[in-house]
């Protein structure tokens, strides 16, 4: 029972809110419960978020989402083709910025099965099982 949803969207931040719920309910169609379909809409927001405010930040560009569901686990891809970032360590921590930013990363790695970065940072992989 492969599953497959794609979006590409410009890099307006309004269009993440779009792009979220349609994840969202893709993952409600796996046969999530109520409570991780919230967590998965939590943490690929995160990524959509971060992609295009760093990724997009210098000039506008597309940020590609693909969701897979093989019938055991999620696994959303957020592509957006920026400069990319360092690859964070694999500790999960809460560096916040001044402004009470920089929880991100750690909020996908708690909501999460998985969390993966690949091209520098360019590509976000969040995977959740079914239980």
């Amino acid at each position: 029972m492969n599953k497959h949803y794609r979006a590409a969207f410009t890099s307006d931040i309004r269009n993440v809110a779009k792009v979220r719920q349609a994840g969202a309910a893709f993952a409600d169609g796996c046969g999530f419960s109520r409570e991780v379909v919230a967590d998965i809409r939590l943490a690929a927001g995160e990524a959509l978020s971060n992609a295009v405010e760093h990724g997009c930040a210098l000039s506008p560009r597309r940020v590609v989402v693909e969701c897979t569901f093989d019938g055991s686990r999620l696994t959303v891809e957020v592509n957006d083709g920026g400069p990319g970032f360092p690859a964070p360590s694999d500790r999960p921590s809460i560096e916040p910025d001044g402004r009470g930013r920089g929880f991100g990363i750690f909020l996908m790695r708690r909501l999460m099965d998985e969390v993966s970065f690949a091209r520098d940072g360019t590509v976000v992989r969040l995977v959740r099982r079914l239980s």
